[in-house]
């Protein structure tokens, strides 16, 4: 979705993930709600949320660079909390790359 406002473009993403429950829904935004206040640039600002079981992720950039950038940061960080969480589920102490 985009915004023009004058010279300004800007863009906006929505990434919803559903999960397995609200509980992993909620550990994951409890996790990532650091990254809302300290993604790396001034271009882009975000949100985690929580419906239902699924975690809502909203960007909005000033550019495509920023958003591009900021989507793929998201989506490792997801990623990676995820991976963490199917590894406890399991009771795997085996890290996976």
């Amino acid at each position: 979705m985009y915004q023009v406002t004058g010279s300004d473009v800007k863009s906006r993403s929505v990434l919803e993930i559903p999960l397995e429950s609200e509980q992993k829904a909620r550990i994951l935004c409890a996790a990532l709600a650091p990254e809302t206040e300290s993604i790396p640039s001034d271009r882009a600002t975000s949100t985690v949320t929580v419906n239902g079981s699924s975690l809502v992720v909203r960007i909005e950039a000033n550019d495509l660079t920023a958003m591009r950038a900021s989507l793929n940061s998201y989506v490792a960080w997801i990623s990676a909390c995820m991976r963490t969480l199917e590894n406890i589920d399991s009771g795997s102490t085996d890290a996976k790359p």
